[in-house]
C-alpha cells in the first residue's frame, strides 16, 4: 500500500482504540490524548518500510533514517536466514521482520521500557519521529523542513497542553507504535504480495508465510483500486471516526457548519 493509505489506516485504528478503549474501564478520554495516540499510530504505520531503501520512512530524516534502514535490512535478513522454513524463499530484507506482529510487539515493548527507564527524552523523540512520519504520510504536499517544524510544534504541544504531558504517554506510547506497525502489515496483506504477519508460526512448511486476503480481493499497491477506492474510503472513514470519537469534535463540526450556513447568500 501507499504511504498515505498506511498512515490513514494507522490514524483510523488509533482513533478507534483511544476513543473507545478508555470507556471500557470507566475513563473519559481527552481530545489531546485521542489525537496524540492516533498521530503516533499513523506515523508508526510507516515504520515497517524502513526495510525498503526508497520508502518515506527511510528518506524522512535524511542520513539518520538512512542509517536506520541500513541497520534494519540486514537484521531482518539475518533473522530470516536463521529461522527460515524449508519452503521459505527470498532474502527477508523487505517485508520481513518489521512486517510481523512479533516485531511490532517487540518494538512497542522496547519503547515502553525505554520510556520508563529514560523518560522524557525517549518519549519526545518517539513522538517527534512518529508525528513527522504521520504528517508526511497524510499529506505529500508538505515539503520536508516545514513538516518537521510542524512535528516539533506538535510534540511541544503534547508536552505542554495534553493532560499529563509526556509523562501521561508512557503507559500507552508503545501500544500506539505496535498498533501502527500491525495495521501496516494488515494493509500489505491485502495487496498482491501479502505479509508474514504470523511469523514464526509454521504454515505449510513456511515460517515466513505471506498472509493475505483471498486472491480475487487483493490489489496492486499504488494501482487504480487503491488510488480511486481504498485511499478515499480510508480518508472519509478516518474523518468520520475523528468527529465521532474525539471529545468536542462533533460540536466543533456543527458550529463550523452553522457558521458556513450563515455566510451563504440568502435567496428569495
Amino acid at each position: 500500500m501507499l504511504g498515505v493509505s498506511h498512515a490513514t489506516s494507522g490514524a483510523a485504528l488509533g482513533l478507534a482504540v483511544a476513543g473507545f478503549a478508555p470507556t471500557l474501564v470507566g475513563l473519559a478520554p481527552t481530545a489531546g490524548t485521542v489525537l496524540t495516540f492516533a498521530g503516533v499510530s499513523a506515523g508508526a504505520a510507516l515504520l515497517p518500510d524502513l526495510d525498503h531503501p526508497s520508502s518515506t520512512a527511510t528518506r524522512r530524516f535524511s542520513w539518520a533514517s538512512w542509517l536506520a534502514s541500513k541497520a534494519v535490512r540486514p537484521l531482518s535478513g539475518l533473522v530470516f536466514d536463521l529461522t527460515r522454513g524449508r519452503r521459505d524463499t527470498g532474502k527477508g530484507t523487505h517485508r520481513g521482520l518489521t512486517h510481523t506482529a512479533a516485531g511490532a510487539v517487540f518494538l512497542g515493548l522496547a519503547v515502553n521500557l525505554a520510556s520508563a527507564q529514560w523518560g522524557t527524552p525517549v518519549v519526545l523523540g518517539t513522538l517527534f519521529v512518529c508525528l513527522a512520519l504521520a504528517i508526511k504520510g497524510l499529506d505529500h504536499l508538505v515539503p520536508g523542513p516545514p513538516s518537521l517544524v510542524i512535528a516539533a510544534g506538535l510534540t511541544w504541544a503534547v508536552q505542554e497542553q495534553v493532560p499529563g504531558g509526556t509523562a501521561g504517554t508512557v503507559g500507552w506510547l508503545g501500544a500506539a507504535v505496535a498498533l501502527g506497525m500491525v495495521v501496516h502489515s494488515l494493509g500489505d496483506a491485502v495487496t498482491s504480495s501479502g505479509a508474514p504477519l504470523l511469523w514464526p508460526v509454521p504454515i505449510r512448511g513456511r515460517l515466513w508465510y505471506p498472509i493475505g486476503s483471498p486472491r480475487p480481493m487483493r490489489f496492486r499497491a499504488g494501482g487504480k483500486v487503491e488510488m480511486l477506492l481504498v485511499a478515499p474510503l480510508l480518508t472519509i472513514g478516518t474523518l468520520a471516526l475523528a468527529v465521532y470519537v474525539v471529545p468536542g469534535a462533533l460540536e466543533l463540526a456543527l458550529s463550523v457548519r452553522d457558521q458556513a450556513v450563515r455566510l451563504l447568500p440568502r435567496t428569495g
